[in-house]
């Protein structure tokens, strides 16, 4: 009942988007299998218990043998509605579904084909088998020769099965045998173009999928993906306080002098392959970029504030190997501090994710006052951080707004954890970073 596998349904759809489609289309045909059992198993159950008995209690029914036939035809339905009920509710793979729809159909076109003759036989009305045959073309769009089979093969038993065994020239003089087989070829052609009607849905579907997958990714990348799960689910972002958040900032010394004689692409270039290696050392340590200004790059770390010196520690590493590589004199200045915060997202256009507060303009300051090469961080992180990392001596630095702080280095970790060689390898692997 359906149009033929690789045949005109499938025109336009490479082996892959074919498979895909098909499994799609066995998928929601197989998500209709259970409302459809559904209410036969309520119709035939209310015929069985209910009008059958009526009817032959009112003695409407003689001795007709098919009447025995019918009561014996809506047993056999109920068995049959009820056994994939109770299928279509187990958990079953994309072949089993597959398998499941095909035996549907075949004991369907048998039963509703025993059926087509019994009412033939009492009333000389096949209307429902008439509806029947539609509501499989219309309900069960699944890909394959073999609903045109059941089609037309049922329509063609049912001929037989009536003009051996009726023994009444009615079905024929009176054009009842033309409408059948009228309806049969309707199925196949309403069948044939509802597949491509599917085929359409599906493609679009496809391509609407693609685009989604495309914002997602463009929106991930610009936000945290809490935070952008939240924006897609709400349309709003409520701001966030952190008792405790490690912000660092890093900024590339004297990189507006080295930008100022090079070509625009080539200073692009550059700061693109430095700040692709700084996102991947960020993904490894589960940290938050949270933007660059310029050729300024923070991160924050919400909780310990030991990967965001981890990272630090590697982002120096690659720029050392950077500039071993390159040949250009470039090197980074850190300062990194933790604290309270507030996080949000700002602004109509342009989404932009950003912290505020004492820790974040601490840690800029941190940044500003401090060396090339060195991370200068607060003397309240280094006690906190003397466990795994070695600072070097204090020292007091004036800060705007601030006054005298006192401030350390930090020098290098006292354990092993991270590792200054991979971060150099990121250096020579990361790749260039495209646009969404």
């Amino acid at each position: 009942m359906g149009a033929a596998k690789g045949g005109g349904d499938f025109d336009g759809l490479s082996a892959p988007g074919a498979g895909g489609f098909e499994r799609w289309a066995i998928d929601r045909a197989f998500a209709m299998l259970a409302p459809l059992c559904r209410i036969g198993l309520l119709v035939v159950l209310l015929m069985l218990l209910v009008v059958d008995p009526w009817l032959y209690a009112s003695g409407v029914w003689g001795h007709h043998a098919q009447h025995r036939y019918l009561v014996a035809w809506h047993v056999c339905a109920a068995m049959h509605f009820a056994v994939f009920l109770w299928l279509s509710s187990r958990p079953t793979a994309a072949h089993g579904r597959e398998f499941g729809l095909n035996a549907f159909l075949v004991l369907s076109g048998a039963l509703f084909t025993w059926f087509g003759f019994i009412s033939w036989s009492l009333s000389g009305d096949l209307s429902i088998y008439a509806v029947f045959l539609l509501t499989m073309v219309c309900v069960f769009s699944v890909p394959g020769r073999l609903r045109m089979v059941l089609c037309l093969g049922s329509a063609l038993a049912l001929l037989l099965c009536i003009y051996r065994l009726d023994g009444r020239d009615v079905f024929y003089t009176s054009g009842a045998a033309m409408n059948m087989a009228a309806l049969a070829a309707v199925a196949v052609l309403l069948d044939t173009h509802l597949m491509r009607l599917n085929r359409a849905l599906y493609q679009q579907q496809q391509r609407v999928e693609q685009e989604r997958e495309r914002a997602d990714k463009v929106l991930y990348n610009a936000l945290p993906m809490s935070i952008a799960d939240e924006l897609k689910n709400n349309n709003v972002v409520k701001a966030e306080k952190f008792p405790h958040m490690a912000v660092l900032f890093v900024d590339i010394v004297g990189f507006t002098d080295f930008s100022a004689s090079r070509p625009p692409d080539t200073v692009v270039q550059i700061l693109n392959e430095i700040f692709c290696v700084f996102d991947t050392l960020v993904d490894r340590y589960e940290v938050e970029k949270i933007k660059t200004i310029g050729d300024a790059y923070m991160v924050v770390g919400k909780g310990d504030a030991a990967p965001v010196a981890h990272l630090a520690l590697d982002m120096l590493d690659a720029m050392q190997a950077y500039r071993q590589r390159s040949g250009h004199p470039l090197d980074i200045r850190a300062g990194l501090h933790a604290g309270a915060t507030v996080a949000g997202v700002i602004g109509l256009k342009r989404f932009l994710y950003d912290v505020w507060g004492d820790a974040v303009n601490t840690a800029s300051r941190m940044e500003s006052t401090g060396q090339a090469g060195k991370i200068q961080v607060t003397e309240a992180l280094a006690q906190a951080l003397q466990r795994d990392f070695s600072f070097s001596a204090p020292t007091w630095v004036p800060v705007k707004g601030k006054g005298l702080m006192r401030t350390r280095f930090l020098l290098a970790r006292r354990c092993a954890t991270g590792s200054a060689p991979l971060a150099a390898t990121a250096v020579r692997t990361a790749p260039t970073r495209q646009a969404a």
